[in-house]
């Protein structure tokens, strides 16, 4: 069962976020998200995150989701959106990975 889905409506690319992620997840996430990006203009399009379902980051786990933060950032939309639920732990690992990344322009909802 996937754990991710990633859909393209107007100018959103939303992309929702289902339990931990393992190493094949991760992988197979990848191809997926660079499947989308070639089909919309980045610059154009907000990237909405739901990872209201995602479980906490593992520590083994948050460098390869750097990665994929640091990948949000090179693509270049217009604007980052983060939607989670009231985890206090899971938004501080996020903000400081956004961070990290180099994503000023988010929002956490």
């Amino acid at each position: 069962m996937e754990k991710f889905s990633i859909t393209v409506s107007g100018d959103v690319l939303k992309i929702v976020l289902d339990g931990k992620f393992g190493d094949e997840d991760i992988a197979s996430f990848g191809e997926a998200y660079g499947q989308a990006v070639r089909k919309i203009n980045p610059s154009q399009v907000s990237l909405e995150l739901d990872a209201r379902n995602m479980g906490v980051i593992t520590p083994d786990k948050q460098e390869k989701l750097k990665g994929f933060f640091v990948l949000y950032k090179q693509t270049g939309f217009k604007k980052v959106v983060f939607r989670m639920q009231d985890s206090a732990i899971l938004a501080m690992q996020v903000k400081r990975l956004a961070k990290e990344a180099g994503i000023e322009d988010f929002d956490i909802k």
